[in-house]
């Protein structure tokens, strides 16, 4: 098997690696057991070569025990980026497996993935038109009501449809509260927190006396920092979180320009997707008017018509890509975030009406 066989550059692709690679098949690696496994294919960043994706060829007649003897390999590799090549359908038992191990599917037969698929909503997506980067800090924000949390669940949830795993960090509501209002929605949510592709992780107070010893100095900062983010980064490695939301940063930082660019910086973690939320008070668009100097980009949300329950989202920053400025209008139904576009401009419309032969 080479390596062309696969489409390297499709797995590439897939995990942003850009055209910054190199790749090997049939690679020998051994593992932390001592045991030696052979890879159909293992594509290695330049930038990092820490930064490893195993790559399976699924060819053969018993797929189920060639994914799980693949996952366990990889984990004995110290190797969390998994991708499984395939020519056909699976079925329920493989896609199953492929969610619980975190292993991204790349279906041969389909063209490129369509990177803008980042909160499957149709309107909104296609107004970041692929923007959003791994590996980058991206704030939604906006006043209390306007649909903060919800964005927040239909993100994980849209990638828990597409095999990824999620998690949701929550400073300022209990757990249980959450996962109930979660469950009212009918995208998935329940399913997935179920399965455990979406976890739910709470702040515990232990965050207060840590902040206290920053605000006493602020030479104390890089150890709340580290201390902080370096958990954060435990519980996506220990459990291929590719999807993190934190909902809403506040509680978690303090008003100072130095301390907010440090954390900022040490929370975009590789090949991650970081959503973080922030109320509006300082500025227009964050808490301290400090937050969007130092993310990636900025969604904001707002009301546009309370009466009709219509929301608007405009992209007000996207770095390293083009994407569209015009407001979204959208309402928050039980199917999640739906468009609202036509019925917003039915009523920005004139008030006189054609009348058709």
């Amino acid at each position: 098997m080479t390596g062309e066989s696969i489409n390297v550059a499709r797995v590439a692709e897939e995990f942003e690696l850009d055209n910054e690679f190199t790749w090997g098949s049939d690679v020998k690696i051994t593992g932390r057991s001592g045991a030696v496994h052979k890879f159909d294919l293992v594509v290695t960043s330049k930038k990092d070569e820490s930064i490893k994706i195993a790559v399976l060829n699924g060819i053969s007649d018993d797929l189920v025990s060639d994914i799980m003897k693949f996952n366990a390999i990889s984990s004995d590799c110290g190797i969390s980026l998994k991708a499984l090549v395939v020519s056909k359908d699976l079925d329920d038992t493989e896609i199953n497996l492929t969610q619980m191990y975190s292993i991204i599917t790349i279906d041969q037969r389909k063209g490129r993935r369509v990177k803008s698929d980042v909160f499957g909503v149709k309107d909104l997506d296609e107004s970041l038109g692929g923007a959003m980067k791994r590996g980058n800090v991206y704030m939604v924000s906006g006043k209390t009501g306007v649909g903060k949390t919800t964005t927040c669940t239909q993100f994980l949830v849209q990638g828990a449809r597409m095999g990824e795993k999620g998690a949701i960090i929550l400073t300022d509501t209990r757990g249980a509260e959450y996962v109930a209002n979660a469950k009212t929605f009918t995208f998935g949510f329940e399913e997935y927190y179920k399965e455990g592709t979406i976890e739910v992780i709470e702040l515990s107070d232990r965050i207060r006396e840590l902040k206290e010893e920053v605000l006493e100095s602020l030479k104390n900062r890089s150890k709340y920092i580290n201390k902080l983010t370096g958990e954060i980064n435990k519980i996506i490695l220990e459990a291929n979180i590719s999807r993190l939301a934190i909902d809403p940063i506040t509680p978690m930082i303090v008003e100072n320009d130095d301390f907010v660019n440090q954390f900022m910086m040490a929370l975009a973690i590789p090949h991650t997707f970081i959503l973080i939320t922030s109320p509006v008070m300082k500025s227009d668009v964050s808490m301290y008017g400090i937050e969007e100097y130092f993310v990636s980009g900025i969604i904001k949300l707002e009301m546009d018509d309370p009466a009709a329950g219509i929301r608007k989202a405009s992209i007000v920053k996207m770095r390293g890509g083009t994407y569209n400025p015009y407001p979204f209008y959208y309402k928050i139904t039980p199917k999640g975030i739906i468009s609202s576009q036509s019925e917003r401009d039915s009523k920005s419309g004139s008030i006189f009406k054609r009348v058709e032969s």
